[in-house]
């Protein structure tokens, strides 16, 4: 597979696919509070037990998830390449996917970056999952999850 190909298919589709499609859990945190925390397969995202409104990141989780994500479409784009149809990019299509990708990460990068928020290597304490589901675009019944969790 070209490099050109996993520059301008695999990269922007592994952060627009990172970021749109996650799992959320409704924890129990052992000697803390519950909350709901993001990420597949592993939990990157969780809410601060110190503030209201914040985040902790999890690095080695965080990398690991990406890591995941752009293996996988890799090797689907590799098969869908090899197998299936040999897969030529347009330039335009190109740039929207970086646009959009570009976007994505600005965001989500602008959000990490408040001063509230923390960054630690891992997580350091235990959890409870209460409850489980996958985060997407539009999906109502998950939402319908997170008010009846939040009453």
């Amino acid at each position: 597979m070209s490099r050109r190909l996993i520059l301008n298919l695999v990269l922007p589709l592994t952060v627009i696919i990172f970021i749109f499609f996650s799992k959320w859990w409704i924890v129990d945190v052992v000697d803390g509070t519950d909350g709901i925390m993001y990420g597949f397969p592993f939990i990157y995202k969780a809410p601060a037990f110190y503030t209201s409104c914040a985040y902790e990141y999890f690095s080695l989780e965080l990398i690991a998830d990406l890591s995941i994500y752009f293996a996988l479409i890799l090797v689907i784009v590799y098969l869908t390449n090899k197998f299936l149809i040999t897969i030529k990019i347009r330039r335009i299509v190109s740039i929207i996917l970086f646009l959009v990708a570009a976007f994505l990460i600005s965001i989500e990068l602008f959000i990490a970056s408040m001063p509230e928020n923390k960054f630690s290597l891992k997580r350091d304490y235990d959890i409870e999952i209460k409850r489980t589901g996958v985060e997407y675009p539009f999906n109502e019944n998950d939402r319908k999850e997170f008010d009846n969790y939040h009453k």
